[in-house]
């Protein structure tokens, strides 16, 4: 087994308990998915196998070296670091401080000879350890994803990249490097289709064995082995992949439903059983005796508890009530994004679900703002029906960080602090009410800006990428709400799993052209490749004004 996880707790230094009792292996060769609803532990499980956070209990072991490639991760300095950078997240960890030492000696270099003897020892021990096959793969990432090789590109400030850029980078680092077993945490988030069919690829030709958290369910169809669950009642294994896995859980639920009914009339055979004996206990010493040993038997079977219970059927339960906003809902006329879109023409009518498809970095997410803030329009013009409420999802969290806890940040949106508090347990955080915004995983600050959006109660919904962060569940019911909520729905989306509910398709090329595509699993081709033009796909509708 490549990690074998044995009875493993931890606690927080505050004494919170993030991890208890979990047991399971990870096959060598295999690609391993780890779901769970957000906050269930899932990325402490990751940082306890990496080695980042030390077990309280039980035992983990990896039969070699472990690379973790985190969701966020650090830099000394986000301003200033590179490409080279994040490159080198990947590096096996021999050959980490030998790579900070050449950064250090090129650095300081000051062209005398002593200078220049030091870069050539540490580059002699760079290549004995493997350095410059790892450099290579370092040229293939960069050329994949800014078309330029490492030495062009190590230099870039990461700062100035896209997110899916800067995903792209680290994400493709990993999986190109020579460390065995990988850990990766969320790595389909901020990726296009075209990089998300890539990924899927990678993972089902790889050789390593790599253990993921994921939440998209197009990748855990296609590319997972086996899936490890963690809910809030406890852990369990699935041998399939997405595919087989709601009915597998559907089937552990209800068996976990009749074995807590089968302990309960168990619970009430011996108690009643022992109430019978003890008024019957007066006869003789022998019934006496009988009653106490009833007695016995029923307060060992209560005090060693009930089994695992169920967990609950809805994480979230969002109450948007939605209505019509009039028979056009949003009408756009030569609207352009300066320098990424050029101006088209576009009519988006009450009830219209229109998913906005394309590589990241050709205006999507610019052009969706804009329709949030008209008033700041530069060219075109853009009208909105006359009864239209507008909501914005962002999926950077549009919710100010003002260091307040929770409950404080909620309760300003509802008449009274019991009303947000019952609010925040609909969403699944009523044990986060104390917690502060940064101390919230991905996905719970989504649930907390989903509910806010609620509390709007928008007739037309601006949604940039929505379903990432949120856990499978969450995804679920967040799709349920939105497939019958009686408004417009206008979202960025790259989850081909997600475009089932939306019925038009506009998608946007590298060249700032617009187009629309009637037919969904077309349009999902289409954005699937690298550099496409519009102006070569015979069935889109151009809505850019040549």
């Amino acid at each position: 087994m490549a990690i074998e996880v044995n009875n493993a707790r931890f606690h927080y230094p505050d004494g919170t308990l993030a991890v208890d009792d979990v047991s399971f292996k990870v096959p060598t060769g295999s690609v391993t998915a780890l779901v769970g609803p957000n906050g269930v532990g899932k990325t402490t499980m990751l940082e306890l196998i990496a080695g980042d956070l030390e077990l309280s209990e039980g035992v983990i072991r990896s039969d070699s070296e472990v690379a973790y490639m985190r969701q966020n991760p650090g830099f000394d300095d986000p301003e200033t670091a590179t490409v080279l950078d994040a490159l080198a997240l990947s590096l096996p960890k021999q050959l980490r401080p030998v790579h900070a030492r050449l950064q250090r000696l090129y650095a300081d270099n000051d062209g005398s000879a002593d200078s220049g003897i030091a870069i050539a020892e540490a580059l002699e021990v760079w290549q004995s350890l493997g350095g410059y096959d790892e450099e290579a793969m370092w040229d293939q990432t960069t050329r994949a994803v800014l078309g330029q090789g490492v030495a062009q590109a190590g230099e870039r400030k990461l700062v100035e990249l896209s997110g899916g850029e800067r995903k792209g980078i680290i994400l493709r680092s990993f999986m190109f490097s020579s460390v065995p077993t990988l850990i990766l945490d969320e790595p389909d988030n901020f990726l296009d289709l075209y990089s998300k069919a890539w990924l899927e690829q990678a993972l089902r030709e790889s050789s390593k064995t790599i253990f993921v958290v994921s939440h998209d369910r197009t990748l855990l169809t296609k590319a997972i082995d086996r899936m490890i669950v963690f809910e809030h009642n406890g852990s369990w294994v699935h041998g399939g992949n997405y595919g087989t896995f709601r009915d597998a859980r559907r089937a552990r639920n209800e068996k976990l439903a009749k074995d807590l009914d089968a302990w309960a009339a168990e619970e009430r055979r011996l108690f009643r059983y022992y109430k019978l004996m003890k008024n019957r206990a007066g006869a003789s010493e022998a019934l006496a005796s009988r009653a106490d040993a009833a007695q016995t038997r029923w307060e060992r079977f209560k005090d060693a508890g009930p089994p695992q219970l169920p967990p609950p059927e809805r994480e979230i339960v969002p109450k948007f009530l939605g209505s019509r906003s009039g028979n056009e809902a949003i009408r756009l006329t030569d609207f352009e994004v300066d320098g990424l879109v050029l101006p088209f023409d576009l009519k988006i009518y009450n009830g219209d679900r229109v998913a906005l498809l394309g590589e990241n970095g050709v205006g999507k997410s610019t052009f969706i703002r804009a329709i949030q803030h008209p008033d700041h329009l530069e060219e075109g013009t853009l009208r909105f029906g006359p009864t239209a409420r507008v909501g914005f999802f962002s999926q950077d969290v549009n919710i100010p960080d003002t260091g307040e806890e929770l409950l404080d940040i909620v309760k300003r949106r509802f008449p009274n602090p019991e009303q947000a508090r019952n609010a925040l347990g609909r969403y699944g955080l009523a044990d986060r009410t104390r917690h502060k915004l940064g101390e919230l995983s991905g996905g719970q600050k989504a649930r907390v800006q989903l509910l806010l959006l609620e509390r709007d109660d928008p007739n037309v919904l601006l949604l940039d990428e929505p379903t990432d962060n949120l856990d499978l569940e969450s995804v679920q019911v967040i799709e349920e709400v939105l497939a019958d909520l009686e408004s417009t729905q206008v979202a960025i989306t790259h989850d081909g799993w997600f475009t089932r509910i939306f019925n038009r398709f506009i998608i946007f090329d590298k060249d700032g052209l617009v187009g629309e595509v009637p037919e969904r699993l077309r349009a999902l081709h289409i954005v699937a490749g690298r550099g496409f033009s519009l102006l070569d796909e015979p069935d889109v509708k151009l809505l850019t004004n040549l």
